[in-house]
């Protein structure tokens, strides 16, 4: 691939120069005598995070997105706590230094192209059980995407609305507009419905990477939609319902849709199929997509080929206990249909 992928540069510029704020903190906190961290100092590094978590989530990397989310917390925990222990300061340098770690390494793999891994999740847990240990509990029991943190690590599950994810699908359809030459329109419905936070970054960091794919290889150009008798702008919607404990999200576009025999050769290339090509339903053909490392493509573009695709939105569909079923017409469009639980 001679031109390189342009989104991935940007967020590994943004996130090198974040990384710096932090092990310039680190370095600075260890030369002093008596350890002490500020408010201002704080709140930066909590912004810093949160740069972070935002940009891996919209590239779809939830390892380093989890990562920079768990170091959020620490900062929470700060910003609640008056009068930390200087023992306890001490830990959460020795966490940043783990953070910063991980996040550098993962960094160098995407520059050299190689697949970006999952190693974060270690250091998700060690900041866990910390921020569990300063509350004097024992660890929290069930999934960590419910726990958040506030004074002494007390636990919390903050809720927010899915607004501030338009603004996002949005900036991302300009870029790869731009970039791809192509022309498209963004719709959500039901973005005031509410959900814990974690479960509105998993969901949102699904909707952008879908969106990536099907802006790259699912929506045609302006001149094929017109030879086809389609409208001349790509569309795609999101449609965000809610009823008891259940969330449901579906993700439309309206492009050339899923290749049917595509997949199956490419699933009986990589010898998955159990069964004779005709005795398999759409649904179980579309469900090869979702596999680690399945792709029809047979080359890299400016926004795929880099080990980032359905696999990682169905990890992070299921890491919340959920679901996830794909509908497809050729030259129609493909539909997601995703469903999850929210426990209170």
């Amino acid at each position: 691939m001679d031109k390189p992928d342009f989104l991935q540069d940007i967020f590994l510029e943004e996130t090198w120069k974040n990384i710096d704020k932090i092990d310039n903190f680190i370095e600075e906190k260890t030369r002093e005598e008596v350890f002490s961290v500020s408010r201002e100092e704080v709140d930066s590094l909590f912004r810093t995070m949160h740069s972070i978590k935002g940009s891996a989530s919209m590239m779809g990397y939830p390892s380093i997105s989890e990562t920079a989310h768990s170091a959020e917390d620490l900062f929470s925990y700060l910003r609640e706590e008056e009068n930390p222990d200087p023992k306890d300061l001490k830990s959460i340098l020795q966490l940043l230094r783990m953070v910063s770690g991980f996040l550098k390494r993962e960094l160098r793999r995407m520059e050299t192209d190689d697949e970006v891994t999952d190693f974060g999740w270690a250091v998700v847990r060690r900041i866990k059980n910390f921020l569990a240990h300063v509350d004097n509990e024992n660890e929290p029991e069930g999934p960590s995407y419910q726990i958040s943190y506030t004074r002494k690590g007390k636990q919390k599950i903050p809720y927010t609305n899915f607004s501030a994810l338009i603004p996002q699908m949005e900036r991302l359809a300009n870029i790869m507009g731009r970039e791809l030459s192509k022309e498209f329109m963004v719709k959500m419905s039901g973005a005031d419905i509410e959900v814990p936070r974690d479960i509105y970054e998993k969901i949102s960091m699904a909707v952008l990477q879908m969106m990536k794919n099907s802006m790259d290889h699912g929506l045609e150009n302006t001149v094929i939609r017109e030879q086809m008798g389609k409208t001349p702008v790509g569309e795609i919607s999101v449609e965000i319902q809610k009823a008891g404990q259940r969330v449901f999200v579906i993700f439309r576009d309206d492009g050339r849709g899923l290749d049917k025999h595509s997949i199956l050769h490419m699933a009986r290339e990589k010898g998955l199929l159990k069964k004779s090509e005709e005795d398999y339903e759409d649904n179980e053909i579309f469900a090869f997509l979702l596999r680690s490392g399945f792709t029809t493509k047979s080359s890299a573009t400016m926004f795929s080929g880099r080990g980032v695709g359905l696999d990682v939105v169905n990890a992070a569909v299921s890491s919340l206990g959920g679901t996830i079923r794909i509908e497809s017409r050729e030259y129609m469009g493909t539909t997601f249909f995703m469903e999850f639980p929210v426990i209170a």
